[in-house]
């Protein structure tokens, strides 16, 4: 019985000693624009990106893909997604103003928290600031800016409009700023927003990893970026406990799935930031 005492105060010892390293303080949170996540062949100010490189590195100015992923972090509880073959360009970084250019190829912006900062999205010639939380789609080869859910104003030149849910944009029209239905099955059926969807699952697994954490130790400073020590990024807290965490495809998952970085496509590409694929959408 006396063992049985000791190891049980042992394993909480343990438990309440290592929450706080997977919680950040404010001081380490991260500043908008920085690298959370990678996948397959990326660089970063012209530089291959490894798991090795410091913490520093994942604040690159450039960002580029080729068979590869990228996820940056922007105004708390934003997640810009850079697809295969492209590039974007982190033109501020503060959370007066968080301004990101698309400047090839596609991107994504995950939106989950309420906006009190400024974040606006350069695309050749137009300027999207969001406005509420939602799914924001950027192609530069197609000219296009879409809005799954949410709301955003997009200015070009001396006008601009308002676009909404399940809407998009034609920004190379005869037309200026011609507002399109969005064909949501086309846009769902992309290799980027699958790649979303698996990185918002595994986010809301991160987000359950750190609130266990808080309500072990305490640690609680408010809404904001936290780091995940199993997981190995960071992610969005809005609040500190709850049973649940609201994704916008997943509820949370009773159980992990795997190492925080490996070899996701089988071709020899390697990531850091949790485990994912184009086949890995969860269903």
């Amino acid at each position: 019985m006396r063992t049985l005492w000791s190891n049980s105060w042992l394993v909480m010892a343990f438990m309440l000693g290592a929450a706080p390293v997977a919680i950040a303080a404010p001081a380490r949170m991260p500043r908008p624009g920085s690298l959370n996540s990678v996948q397959g062949q990326v660089k970063l100010n012209g530089h291959s990106a490894w798991p090795s490189q410091s913490e520093a590195v994942r604040m690159p100015e450039v960002i580029e893909t080729r068979r590869g992923r990228a996820e940056l972090l922007l105004t708390p509880g934003s997640f810009l997604r850079i697809g295969d073959d492209s590039e974007a360009r982190i033109v501020a970084r503060s959370l007066a103003n968080t301004t990101v250019k698309v400047a090839r190829g596609t991107a994504l912006l995950d939106a989950r928290a309420d906006f009190k900062h400024d974040l606006t999205i350069l695309m050749d010639g137009t300027r999207t600031r969001i406005e509420k939380k939602g799914v924001y789609g950027f192609n530069a080869s197609q000219q296009t800016i879409s809005v799954l859910g949410g709301k955003a104003k997009v200015y070009q030149g001396d006008s601009h409009v308002t676009l909404k849910g399940k809407r998009q944009l034609q920004i190379a029209s005869q037309t200026p700023l011609e507002i399109n239905r969005l064909n949501v099955r086309a846009f769902k059926s992309s290799s980027l927003y699958r790649w979303n969807k698996v990185r918002s699952k595994y986010e809301s697994k991160a987000k359950k990893s750190v609130q266990e954490a808080i309500a072990q130790s305490g640690h609680w400073y408010g809404p904001g970026w936290y780091w995940s020590r199993f997981w190995g990024f960071y992610t969005y807290v809005p609040s500190p406990g709850g049973m649940y965490y609201y994704s916008p495809y997943y509820p949370y998952y009773g159980s992990y799935a795997g190492p925080a970085w490996g070899d996701w496509d089988g071709d020899g590409g390697w990531g850091w930031g949790g485990w994912g694929g184009d086949d890995d959408d969860g269903g």
